[in-house]
This record gives C-alpha cells, sequence and structure tokens, in this order.
C-alpha cells in the first residue's frame, strides 16, 4: 500500500528547513538570529527621518508628466509643480482683486458714491445764493427812493434838483397857528447845505373869503444830500387878532431863497 504526501505537509517541512539553515548561519557561538534594521556605526539612535541623498523624482499614478518636483525651503519635502493639473496658479494668470469690504467700490471705509443732488422746490431761484441774501445792486448804488407825491412847483429861487412836496396841515390848540410838514427830495448832483423857505399862510373866514396872507420865513432841513428823503415841520403863527372867531388859517404858499 503505497502512502502519498499532502502538499501541505511537505510545505511546512521546507519552511522548517530554512529556519533551522538561517539560525545555523549566525557567527559562531552566538546562538541568535538578527532581527530589525541595522543601527548606526556611532551607537546613536536616529528619532527624525533622514531625507534620502541624491535628487527625488516624483511620478503620478495617472500617468500624466508633471515635471521634476521642486524641494521646498529649508530642506523640507518638495513644493507642488505648477503645470495643467497643478493646484499653484500657471505664470502670467492674472488673480482677480479682492472684493472690497462693505461692497464700496472706492476702497475701504466707504459708504457708497454720495447721492444726487436735490432738486429746488417751487418758487425757488437757482440762481439766487444761499442764505437767502439778496444780490446787490449792479454797480453797488442804492436804489433811487421815491419822490413825495403830490408836489408843489420848486419856484426859480429853489436850488436845482430840489423836488417839493405838498405842505400837510394840523390844527394846534390856538385858532391862529398851524403846524405845517413839508417832505424834500434832492434829485440834484450836489448836497443843499444853505437856503431859508418862506410859508404863506392864507386867513380865511367861514365863507371861504381870504382875507389876508401872511409870510413866516422858516429854516430848511439842511443838509439836503442827493438822493436822500429830507422832512421839515414847523409851527406858524400869526397875530392873534388877525384870525378872529369863525376863521382859521390855511398855509399853502411855499417860497424858497437861496443864501
Amino acid at each position: 500500500m503505497t502512502r502519498r504526501t499532502t502538499p501541505v505537509a511537505s510545505a511546512s517541512a521546507i519552511v522548517l528547513c530554512l529556519g533551522v539553515l538561517l539560525t545555523g548561519c549566525g557567527a559562531a557561538g552566538s546562538g541568535y538570529a538578527a532581527v530589525g534594521p541595522a543601527g548606526p556605526l556611532d551607537g546613536t539612535a536616529r528619532t527624525t527621518p533622514v531625507a534620502p541623498p541624491g535628487r527625488v523624482e516624483l511620478t503620478p499614478l495617472d500617468g500624466g508628466d508633471r515635471g521634476p518636483a521642486r524641494p521646498g525651503p529649508s530642506g523640507g519635502p518638495p513644493g507642488p509643480s505648477t503645470g495643467p493639473t497643478g493646484s499653484a496658479p500657471a505664470p502670467g494668470s492674472a488673480t482677480p482683486p479682492a472684493t472690497p469690504p462693505h461692497g464700496s467700490p472706492t476702497g475701504p471705509g466707504t459708504t457708497g458714491a454720495p447721492g444726487p443732488t436735490p432738486a429746488p422746490g417751487p418758487g425757488t431761484n437757482p440762481s439766487s445764493p444761499p442764505g437767502g441774501s439778496s444780490s446787490p445792486q449792479p454797480g453797488g448804488s442804492s436804489p433811487t427812493p421815491a419822490p413825495p407825491s403830490p408836489t408843489v412847483p420848486a419856484g426859480p429861487d429853489a436850488p436845482p434838483g430840489l423836488v417839493v412836496g405838498k405842505p400837510v396841515l394840523a390844527d394846534t390848540d390856538v385858532r391862529w397857528c398851524q403846524q405845517v410838514t413839508i417832505d424834500f427830495l434832492n434829485t440834484g448832483d450836489h448836497p443843499v447845505t444853505t437856503g431859508t423857505v418862506t410859508l404863506g399862510s392864507h386867513v380865511i373866514d367861514a365863507l371861504g373869503i381870504d382875507w389876508a396872507t401872511v409870510d413866516s420865513p422858516q429854516s430848511l432841513p439842511l443838509p439836503l444830500i442827493p438822493g436822500k428823503p429830507a422832512t421839515g415841520s414847523w409851527r406858524v403863527c400869526v397875530d392873534a387878532w388877525r384870525v378872529p372867531p369863525g376863521m382859521h388859517l390855511d398855509t399853502k404858499d411855499v417860497t424858497f431863497k437861496t443864501t
């Protein structure tokens, strides 16, 4: 009866023989086999990895050619290579600028462009200066005041350019006196500094009959400046016997005399 050896038993025997041969290949008299990597020749142990000497080339698994790797700074691991599939930007490519904070187109801290100027409201003059101040008159001159109205003739002896208003009369506490007020405006080129005015008071009875006229010279409200209104006011009186009861005064004549 023939005995067959199984393949498993044959393989176990071969492994056992190899182990015995390796154990016997050691140095004479040592009696142990070397296990683990050999240490440095100076007897010190390494605690940090050591970079392999020479140049290291990396080959991608997908077969693409990315070029040789470039060593990183200070002897560190090589940095990424640039190329079509690399993560670093290609040479000459422009980096898009960062978006300014707050969405401002003018830079940091800017809140945006100023809004449009509001249009002037109804009734506003666009050409008027701010603050509501009126524009000065051309040439810096003030407007000429209106002359008195109504007026009386100034007469041939009046100063040139003198405009005389009609006398305004008012009663007093006695019937033989009257308050007379006259407005003046010098429209000439020179001021009036001298002169008098003579007021003629008419004595009128109850029927309106003019019995007499009494003159009363008065001083002008000097000086009369060109373009500046002036007002003269006088209390004009006559003799009491000239105005008996029932009669009154009516001062309406104005005569000038330049001295």
